[in-house]
């Protein structure tokens, strides 16, 4: 039997009109909600207000639609659980502005304060064995909630990467470079998703996942089958999914359809209607100005480690044309990377990453393989050249409170 996806339309984001959608498909497709414990993972990745992460987030009006369809479907409590990449979980639930939406319906887990438990997997590609929460394996019903968005580092953001953010950031990090396709699809294996519910009512193009610009595609997809649904989202977006190596590896190991002819499909009309090229993002160093230098090594400059970590921590400044700070700055990275100059200013320099270790006198070095995703902007405003980071650091500063002290936020 074919798996069933759904394309829904949905214009804009009004809660009520998502939590309708929602509840019809959840009732047609027959997901047993009632007296369920359900973990719900959305994507969060950087905390900002809407509107600034309408193509970056999955929105809180949509997290909360979600949460009060399973909550009229009879769920006997809801998690949503989601991590932060600034500062501790609590300040990403904060920064979105999602809590008023949960308050009475669900309750939020901060993933780096959940109790972990191994889970291995048989025949890894890569890793077997993963620290997940326990609160995850202990669930009823897994509900991924994706934003569909191009990504400089996966090809792509959908319901299989979605759950890299249920590791802790120090386990995320592990083979983020030319494995992280495969570390993905691992991961994947440990708990899939029972249902995929994806906030495609704005997709994110051009510099995902962290400087994604939205674009409206206006609808929800959703199914059983991960593979399905990514194969529908990444048609939608402009991709093959054969492009996207980690939904390959799952295909081959036989856990779902990357075929549009193997998926029955509800709303197939708005597939060929809303279909957009979302423009893809650049994952070398082009479109910086002269005034900043990129010495790259002819080995082990991965797109998808570390050279991506320089690219997206820069995008900011390059999409806001304030580049004029960093001029006079050399980011060297990566294995072989030939003459250095004899001009590099010390005080301007920045050494990336474990290939690059060889030159680390040469200024400010910055360890991992690949670094912390945060690590070059936090080093660049520590240094005053840029300035406060893109986030509300009002719940930075609170969520950091009430983590230390052990105040509930809700």
């Amino acid at each position: 039997m074919k798996p069933l996806v759904y394309i829904a339309d949905q214009s804009g984001y009004d809660p009520e009109q998502i939590r309708s959608q929602v509840r019809a498909i959840l009732e047609s497709e027959q997901v047993p909600v009632r007296g369920k414990t359900v973990f719900v993972k959305p994507s969060f990745v950087y905390p900002a207000r809407p509107p600034l992460n309408r193509g970056i987030n999955t929105q809180p009006e949509f997290v909360g639609g979600v949460a009060r369809a399973l909550k009229d479907l009879g769920a006997k409590k809801i998690w949503v659980a989601e991590d932060c990449l600034v500062g501790p979980s609590q300040s990403g639930f904060l920064a979105m502005g999602v809590l008023p939406y949960l308050r009475g319906i669900a309750e939020p887990l901060y993933l780096l304060d959940e109790p972990r438990r191994e889970v291995r997997i048989k025949d890894a590609l890569i890793e077997d064995r993963f620290l997940l929460p326990e609160k995850l394996m202990d669930a009823d019903l897994f509900i991924s909630l994706p934003k569909l968005k191009v990504n400089m580092y996966a090809v792509v953001t959908l319901s299989v990467k979605n759950n890299i953010g249920l590791l802790l950031a120090k386990d995320r990090l592990s083979n983020h470079h030319y494995n992280i396709h495969k570390k993905i699809a691992d991961l994947y294996r440990t708990r899939m998703p029972d249902f995929i519910i994806a906030d495609a009512i704005m997709a994110g193009q051009g510099q995902g996942p962290m400087n994604a610009e939205p674009v409206k595609l206006n609808v929800i997809i959703a199914g059983k089958n991960g593979l399905a649904v990514d194969t529908v989202s990444c048609r939608l977006m402009g991709y093959d999914p054969k492009e996207v190596p980690h939904l390959v590896y799952l295909w081959e190991k036989g856990l779902g359809p990357i075929e549009l002819n193997e998926i029955e499909l509800r709303g197939k009309e708005l597939l060929e209607q809303r279909t957009q090229k979302l423009i893809r993002p650049n994952r070398d160093f082009s479109g910086f100005p002269d005034t900043i230098r990129f010495l790259v090594g002819k080995e082990l400059a991965c797109p998808e480690g570390c050279v991506g970590m320089i690219r997206g921590s820069l995008d900011r400044w390059l999409i806001s044309n304030r580049c004029d700070k960093l001029a006079g700055y050399t980011f060297i990275t990566g294995k072989s990377v030939g003459k250095i100059p004899d001009d590099l200013n010390p005080k301007k320099t920045v050494v990336v990453g474990d290939c690059a270790a060889e030159h680390k006198d040469l200024g400010s070095f910055i360890p991992g393989c690949p670094i912390p995703p945060m690590a070059i902007t936090f080093l660049l405003t520590r240094k005053g050249v840029l300035g406060p980071l893109n986030s509300r650091l009002r719940d930075l500063a609170w969520g950091m409170i009430a983590r230390k002290l052990g105040i509930a936020i809700k």
